[in-house]
């Protein structure tokens, strides 16, 4: 697979066994050169809408001040993002794992979990306690994206999901319209007032849309990599050293309502 040009410019394996003999030879031990600050690395990332959300800005600012990455972002429609990254030309935020995803993306330790909301419109509310109370209702969802395992399994059969590329504004334009029944709001948080204020539903019921107490599924999400790519071989592994450096930082911003 060819380099991500971002990293093609990393000096080589045989030039860093160089530098170590020369740093041994200076009588540098050890300690000196774990000391040496890491280099600093310009990466590439696929962002959909939600992309220059203050939350996810943050999110990335901590986790690249602790890899010494210098993010490159790219704000493209969801489908674009996961292909950019199927093809080992950027990474991808906010993925879910499935058995397809995971025989060509590499996966980072997880972000956070996701809160899948069920939005409706005002005038069809319904009780939500399983899949199974979804049966024959059509939901809005962006193209490419993946539901979590459960009511992936009901796709087709259970649940009939209508395709757009469009953002969360579209999508709510086309619930409004009837177009479809529900759509499914990804939020961070598990308090659901959250997810109003995100979606800029008015206090007192006063909207055209209102959403179900309890969210349709939890699960993580993560960064991705094309696998066995240049990018989930050198800049994986600091993610992840990153996410556990900065796990207290990162849990105050899941819980803020930045």
């Amino acid at each position: 697979m060819n380099p991500v040009p971002a990293l093609a410019g990393l000096a080589p394996l045989l030039g860093r066994r160089q530098l170590l003999g020369a740093a041994l030879g200076l009588g540098l031990g050890a300690a000196e050169l774990k000391a040496q600050p890491a280099e600093r690395l310009q990466v590439p990332i696929g962002l959909g809408g939600k992309g220059r959300l203050p939350f996810v800005v943050k999110l990335l600012e901590l986790i690249g001040q602790a890899a010494h990455i210098e993010w490159q972002p790219q704000y493209l429609p969801f489908a674009r993002q996961v292909l950019m990254a199927e093809r080992g030309q950027s990474l991808a935020f906010g993925l879910s794992r499935s058995e397809q995803r995971e025989a060509v993306l590499e996966f980072s330790d997880a972000l956070f979990a996701n809160h899948a909301w069920i939005v409706v419109r005002r005038d069809k509310v319904f009780n939500y306690r399983s899949v199974e109370d979804l049966r024959g209702r059509v939901v809005c969802l962006p193209r490419g994206m993946l539901m979590g395992a459960e009511l992936e399994a009901a796709r087709g059969s259970v649940l009939q999901v209508k395709q757009t590329d469009g953002d969360m504004a579209a999508r709510v334009r086309m619930l409004v319209a009837g177009r479809c029944d529900i759509l499914l709001a990804s939020y961070r948080s598990a308090r659901p007032e959250s997810l109003a204020r995100m979606l800029g539903l008015p206090p007192g019921g006063a909207a055209e849309l209102s959403y179900l107490p309890r969210p349709a599924e939890v699960s993580p999400v993560y960064l991705a990599a094309a696998r066995g790519s240049e990018l989930a071989a050198r800049v994986l592994p600091r993610i992840n050293a990153a996410l556990r450096q900065q796990a207290k930082a990162i849990e105050a911003l899941v819980n803020s309502d930045i």
